[in-house]
């Protein structure tokens, strides 16, 4: 049975729906600068770690679509959900290939019997409350075949990240103080994600400098991030969690 996913009573749909549809797309589609390469070598790190030849993959949390319409990996079936219709409207528009779909809603409005060998979460737990984070990792859990890969991303709260996030706030159109209201470092996030149920749990760290460099030269920037990987692994803004389930 899949396990029940409630947001608490205080969750706030309209903070998401003042984002302009497409925003993020549109900060991808540049090609270049700090949101560019965050965005771009975000996306790049989870992509690495998909299993090879991922048959059903599950995008919670999609956005305008951006990560699943721009996957260069093969698949017969991909499905993007979110709660914001309007960056789904524009995830349908954007993005159209055979075998992917986008819909307005989370794990709740799935079919009990869909089942995804692959579920990605791109910056979406630091949106929900301790206690739904708890729940939506035990329904991702439940979506995934036995052997299936859950790969999700965090801000990386013992880093630089809470000065980043109090920087862009300012001065950018979201507000990321008053959206991210759970904060996660490696050691939280590899705990909360065994006790769902995840076996063979790796959590990694990227991005310290690297993305600000990129609003000077793209190629220093890519140098450095791999300077940073290398030798930086637990420094980064952002924590990348790979894990399966048995």
């Amino acid at each position: 049975m899949r396990s029940p996913f409630r947001r608490g009573a205080d969750f706030k749909p309209e903070l998401y729906d003042e984002i302009a549809p497409g925003y993020y797309d549109l900060v991808y589609q540049r090609g270049r600068g700090t949101q560019w390469f965050w965005h771009h070598h975000r996306f790049g790190v989870v992509t690495e770690g998909l299993p090879p030849g991922p048959r059903c993959v599950i995008d919670l949390g999609c956005g305008p679509g951006t990560f699943l319409g721009n996957l260069q990996r093969p698949f017969e079936r991909a499905l993007g959900i979110d709660l914001a219709a309007p960056q789904i409207a524009y995830a349908q528009s954007s993005y159209r290939r055979t075998g992917l779909e986008f819909r307005a809603g989370d794990v709740t409005l799935l079919d009990p019997a869909e089942r995804f060998d692959v579920a990605v979460s791109i910056e979406v737990v630091e949106h929900l409350r301790p206690e739904d984070t708890r729940r939506f990792l035990a329904a991702i859990h439940d979506l995934l075949t036995p052997g299936g890969t859950l790969v999700l991303t965090t801000p990386n709260y013992r880093s630089l990240w809470p000065l980043l996030e109090w920087m862009v706030s300012r001065i950018g159109p979201v507000d990321y103080l008053e959206q991210h209201i759970n904060r996660f470092d490696a050691r939280r996030l590899r705990r909360e994600v065994e006790e769902a149920g995840f076996v063979d749990v790796r959590a990694q760290t990227f991005f310290v400098i690297a993305p600000f460099l990129a609003a000077i030269s793209t190629r220093l920037a890519e140098r450095v991030l791999r300077w940073e990987r290398r030798l930086l692994p637990a420094c980064g803004a952002e924590l990348a969690l790979v894990a399966r389930k048995p």
